[in-house]
């Protein structure tokens, strides 16, 4: 098979996968959640973030600046209507201090908080039991957030001022959108899951969600502006419901690219790993005890990464499953680097407690891949080829005897 067909094949395979797990993790749902939640959010964070600014005089001018940015580039025809709505709103709000911290507190907590929900399903990982390391970084996130776009806001307007560089300021404005998302999504893919996410696979789930979510810009504003039904229907509030759609779409484009960037992140698509066969988890829970074994006679660690490259024809989904039962059987351990150490002393487990712990099946006959192990699987099945060979007439025979 070369390698042109190989990749058609996988890349046929990934798509189904990435189709199946946003099916299957109800992906939708939580973009509709996450819409609510945002929208909720949106008026306090808008009145705390233009609070904070005017209280800095270099990021005054920022300020105003990152708004228009935000809800020119991100907020498709609507943008400015949606604009003077929530300025409205938060120039209402600002005198009631005490109570906007709140509301920005709850609620934009309750909209991280559901993202992390989101994509730790979609990455296959718990969720931290942390709660006040959950909660400093998403205040971080929050607050930090803002003000390092606004601060790089300022400084390149300073720059593009006072420098010979302001011949590209065209160039930078009109690439800035879809760089701006593609650093925003690569550290939500990165950071929120509470799993470790391979920089090249969260970097690719990025740029896919950045380029869909520029294309569907442009499509949800050429929708609105060709199809005007909203306006016929809705009348002067057709921005509110327009707003929420796109939102909703936002959310569904953003959850899509954690979606493929966890789909890479897994091997249960490639075509390496189609002939990987249930039945020979033993040997396969025997081999990574021996890998460990050996290991610990040198008196070294065996990482995740390690343990996948040698086994690199087990599906990691199949590879978690049976590394997670021997850390609860205490056979191995994890230590504080993440790295896999033996933890059992192997001279006294034997062959018949792991078999009867596990529930696993014996395979008459070993994969290539374990073929070292065919000698042991020999010596347990010769006995019983042995019964199963004996003609039925000596059984009779003998059986005929004994009752006599």
């Amino acid at each position: 098979m070369n390698k042109v067909t190989r990749f058609g094949i996988n890349l046929k395979r990934f798509i189904l996968e990435v189709m199946r797990r946003y099916r299957e993790d109800e992906t939708s749902l939580a973009a509709s959640s996450l819409a609510y939640t945002a929208l909720l959010s949106l008026v306090p964070f808008m009145s705390v973030l233009i609070t904070v600014f005017s209280a800095m005089p270099l990021f005054e001018d920022a300020s105003q600046q990152l708004q228009n940015f935000i809800f020119e580039n991100f907020v498709p025809t609507t943008g400015a209507v949606i604009q003077t709505y929530i300025l409205g709103f938060v120039e209402k709000a600002r005198g009631l201090t005490v109570t906007m911290f709140l509301a920005v507190f709850v609620t934009s907590i309750l909209m991280m908080h559901t993202m992390e929900k989101a994509l730790n399903r979609i990455f296959d990982s718990k969720a931290s039991g942390r709660f006040r390391t959950k909660l400093m970084m998403y205040w971080a996130v929050l607050t930090m957030g803002p003000l390092l776009v606004g601060g790089g806001i300022a400084l390149t307007s300073i720059m593009f001022q006072y420098s010979a560089l302001a011949g590209f300021k065209s160039f930078v404005v009109k690439s800035l959108p879809i760089m701006t998302s593609t650093v925003g999504f690569f550290l939500i893919y990165l950071i929120v899951p509470n799993r470790k996410v391979k920089m090249k696979n969260a970097m690719i789930g990025a740029l896919f969600a950045a380029i869909c979510f520029e294309l569907a810009k442009r499509g949800f504003a050429f929708y609105v502006t060709s199809i005007p039904s909203y306006q016929k229907v809705y009348g002067a509030l057709a921005s509110i419901p327009l707003f929420l759609i796109w939102m909703f779409l936002s959310w569904n484009i953003i959850l899509l690219g954690g979606t493929i960037t966890a789909t890479l992140e897994t091997s249960r698509w490639r075509l390496h790993v189609q002939n990987y066969q249930t039945n020979q988890r033993l040997l396969l829970v025997i081999d990574v005890l021996n890998v460990l074994w050996q290991a610990s006679q040198k008196g070294e660690t065996v990482s995740f990464n390690q343990l996948c490259k040698r086994f690199y024809f087990v599906p990691d989904d199949e590879m978690n499953l049976q590394l997670e039962w021997l850390c609860r059987q205490k056979y191995i351990a994890i230590n504080q680097s993440g790295d896999y150490l033996l933890r059992h002393d192997l001279s006294t487990l034997t062959f018949k407690a792991l078999y009867q712990n596990g529930s696993f099946k014996i395979p008459v006959q070993a994969s290539k891949y374990f073929v070292q192990y065919q000698p042991l699987l020999d010596s347990y099945w010769q006995p019983v080829d042995s019964m199963l060979n004996q003609p039925l007439e000596s059984i009779i025979i003998e059986n005929d005897h004994e009752k006599a």
